[in-house]
């Protein structure tokens, strides 16, 4: 192509009947451009090709969609201008076409990749008889929720998403996938231990398809934490954070990123406990202060029953006195009854 070029721009250049010099001189220029070529050539085909094939795997249908119809839009417009182009002196008239054609088809497809919403809000808006609308109303209808490594180790997300609440896909991010690898290569037994079960429930949740995961391979976010990686990339790509980490979801939501904690759902749905309820549990452990025997409800909420510390391993009466509600769960403080056996 460039010794095409390079042998156009010497004949341009050159009388009608060229002499030896105009015709080295042409000879030079296309020998220039095809030393040039095989030089530059992997650097304008084959690596914008391997850029644009990792970016079609990370984007949604809709975002394709606009793209695609972008670059249309452009090529369109191009059409119109080709004719004119063309009429120009060589060997502009030969390369402008197609130079404004490829600039136009990428502003395009910036344009609408970039605008993508406010143009499919518009659309609809106006009842525009178009397909494109019908395709963005994908975006809408498929959701995604990134997956944070405290939720993958939980296990309770595996759950969670049999139930068929989940409406979309669960991405993991290739940093999060790693972080896990980390965990169950570390020297620490429990370390490990969370790590291997966070990539077992992964593949059991990848094998079973509902909801599906997906693995995102995600460049160019440089050497930060993997908790900053996870607020930026669900503000570039407008998805919540499924997460059990409080910290992580007090910054996320100062960004303006949505959280869906695991332990507030728990919550939600966990059977009330209230003042004066009489419970019968089984005091396994002893607490902190005054004469306290610890027990726990089949969903795990801890009970501290007062004056029980010497009837560890015995089941009680126990009336509830009050409930305190931290950010990792709720504790039931209680008192024990007259009559317990």
């Amino acid at each position: 192509m460039l010794a095409y070029i390079g042998h156009s721009v010497g004949e341009a250049l050159s009388s009608p009947s060229p002499n030896e010099t105009e015709a080295l001189a042409t000879q030079l220029l296309t020998l220039a451009g095809a030393g040039l070529g095989l030089l530059t050539t992997h650097r304008w085909t084959i690596e914008p090709a391997q850029r644009g094939i990792r970016y079609i795997k990370n984007i949604s249908i809709s975002e394709l969609t606009a793209i695609i119809f972008g670059a249309l839009i452009g090529l369109l417009f191009a059409l119109l201008l080709a004719v004119p182009l063309a009429q120009l002196p060589r060997p502009f008239g030969q390369f402008l076409p197609l130079v404004v054609a490829l600039a136009l088809a990428y502003l395009g497809a910036t344009i609408f990749s970039a605008r993508k919403k406010e143009l499919g809000g518009l659309l609809r808006s106006t009842r525009t008889p178009l397909i494109l609308p019908q395709l963005l109303e994908s975006e809408r209808q498929t959701r995604r929720y990134l997956l944070d490594t405290s939720a993958i180790i939980d296990g309770r997300i595996a759950q969670v998403g049999k139930t068929g609440f989940i409406d979309g896909a669960l991405v993991v991010p290739n940093f999060v996938l790693n972080e896990l690898q980390l965990l169950a290569d570390s020297a620490d037994d429990m370390r490990r231990a969370k790590g291997r079960r966070g990539l077992d429930i992964l593949n059991a949740m990848q094998k079973e398809g509902a909801p599906p995961i997906e693995i995102a391979e995600v460049e160019n976010l440089g050497s930060q934490p993997v908790d900053d990686k996870l607020v930026l990339l669900a503000r570039q790509y407008h998805c919540p954070i499924i997460t059990n980490d409080h910290n992580l979801g007090r910054v996320a939501e100062l960004h303006g990123v949505k959280i869906m904690s695991l332990n507030q759902l728990s919550d939600a749905i966990r059977p009330p406990v209230v003042s004066g309820q009489e419970l019968r549990v089984l005091i396994r452990d002893i607490g902190r202060e005054r004469e306290q025997g610890i027990s726990f409800l089949d969903d795990g909420t801890m009970i501290v029953v007062e004056d029980a510390r010497r009837l560890i391993g015995q089941e009680v009466s126990a009336t509830v006195t009050r409930v305190h509600q931290t950010q990792t769960g709720r504790i039931v403080f209680a008192h024990l009854n007259n009559g317990r056996a």
